[in-house]
């Protein structure tokens, strides 16, 4: 193609779809303002422009269509693919939880797509276009020392890539964790880097399960320990009772009273060991699976499933929640629910309320009987308090605790239970599960 321009050159350069003219041999010739601005930081080299659209055959015969004649029709049918194809991308990126970032290092000038912002709540043109501005100042003070030192090893050409994870601030103002991947793409004429680009992968999640797993962990051999000095004391009550029993053995004759007061405390031991060892089987299961999103209203009528027939009708009135907690999290409903009916003297209705302020969210379990008496609040929750077990509320307290979830009884005596579960804004999401 020649270097004339025929007379609807201002309608190619002002066109709003991304186009481009090629020579005859293939090397590009004119981009108009639109192609200019979808490429950005690399639109002032046209070889760089060229192999950023290049893409093999089918694109050489796109760029071809645009020939001599000054018809850009293929151009136009290229630039379309082009937008379609990043309309892929930026459902990718959204769908992966993944952002892409550049930056120009003599400039400090930080550009960032709309994936990149979007990871921390902004639309990309909220950002700003400086380097600290767009990025340093979000990242969480303690990381930001090591996060510096991981730039400088880039700027300076000690590494040409980099890999890192630390913590930024979202939006609504909670702190998410992020898995950076980068390297240098361009160097000046001295060799010193020039251009640094890469992405960010949204990692929160994967750290909230594994500090979750090791929080579990540390409960389950807290509990394992705890259980078997219980276990050890309830065998020592029944080899002191054996000893008893044989050590009146041909001396003073053992009156059938004490006998019978030995054997019930023998019993009363075994029967503890019993309970004991049950309690194990609900907290092996603690931590063995990692937590996940769970519908509340799918918990609450599954665990009210169980308790069908026992005439205490249950009324929720939380929306569509989700809620990430330890798959034993439905256990936990249930044991709520179950409490009403075993301990509520008069209780018919329960109802489970869900409510969210700046710090956190609040799901309160109520019910219409005797409530909780105030000296007895906070020792319902300890360990081998109470009629039935003594470890159904001990228990829930640390399967929730496994996610931050913390739990209290904040009702009236004589008027009714009441339930609190605050959980953090990070472990609640509203409508589809966030995943």
């Amino acid at each position: 193609m020649g270097g004339h321009m025929p007379d609807y050159q201002a309608a190619f350069l002002n066109k709003a779809v991304p186009m481009r003219i090629m020579d005859d041999d293939k090397s590009l010739r004119f981009v108009n303002r639109a192609m200019t601005d979808y490429s950005r930081d690399v639109a002032s080299n046209r070889d760089e422009i060229f192999r950023l659209f290049s893409t093999g055959a089918d694109e050489t015969r796109l760029h071809t269509a645009g020939d001599a004649t000054g018809d850009v029709t293929g151009d136009a049918t290229a630039s379309a693919r082009l937008c379609m194809a990043r309309e892929y991308i930026e459902i990718a990126e959204e769908g992966a939880g993944i952002g892409f970032w550049n930056i120009l290092v003599k400039e400090k000038a930080c550009s960032v797509d709309r994936g990149w912002a979007h990871l921390i709540g902004y639309e990309a043109e909220e950002l700003g276009g400086s380097f600290e501005e767009v990025f340093m100042h979000r990242v969480h003070p303690t990381d930001q020392p090591m996060v510096a030192a991981h730039v400088l090893c880039l700027d300076d050409g000690t590494r040409p890539v980099g890999r890192a994870e630390f913590r930024m601030q979202h939006r609504d103002g909670r702190w998410i964790w992020v898995r950076s991947v980068c390297r240098v793409v361009a160097y000046d004429a001295e060799g010193a880097p020039e251009r640094v680009a890469g992405m960010h992968i949204d990692t929160t999640q994967e750290h909230e399960i594994g500090e979750a797993l090791a929080e579990a962990k540390k409960k389950i051999i807290l509990l394992s320990s705890v259980t078997r000095h219980d276990i050890l004391n309830q065998v020592s009550v029944i080899l002191m009772c054996d000893e008893l029993v044989r050590g009146n053995i041909g001396r003073t004759p053992m009156t059938p009273e004490k006998a019978d007061h030995y054997w019930d405390m023998a019993s009363t031991a075994a029967h503890t060991i019993e309970r004991l060892i049950s309690f194990t089987r609900d907290y092996d299961a603690l931590g063995m699976e990692p937590p996940r999103w769970q519908n509340l209203a799918t918990v609450v009528r599954n665990a009210e499933i169980l308790l069908h027939g026992t005439g205490v009708v249950v009324t929720l009135t939380c929306g569509e929640i989700e809620v990430f907690a330890d798959p034993l999290f439905e256990k936990v409903i249930y044991n709520l629910l179950e409490n009403v009916q075993r301990h509520s003297d008069g209780a018919s209705q329960v109802t489970i309320t869900f409510t969210e302020d700046e710090e956190r969210g609040v799901l309160t379990i109520s019910d219409d009987g005797c409530g909780v008496p105030q000296n007895k609040k906070k020792r319902i929750f300890e360990r081998g308090y109470g009629t039935n077990t003594g470890l159904g509320l001990y228990l829930s307290r640390e399967m929730l605790g496994i996610t931050g979830i913390t739990i209290c009884e904040c009702g009236t005596f004589g008027v009714g239970a009441v339930f609190r579960l605050d959980i953090p804004l990070n472990h609640i999401h509203r409508g589809k599960n966030p995943v």
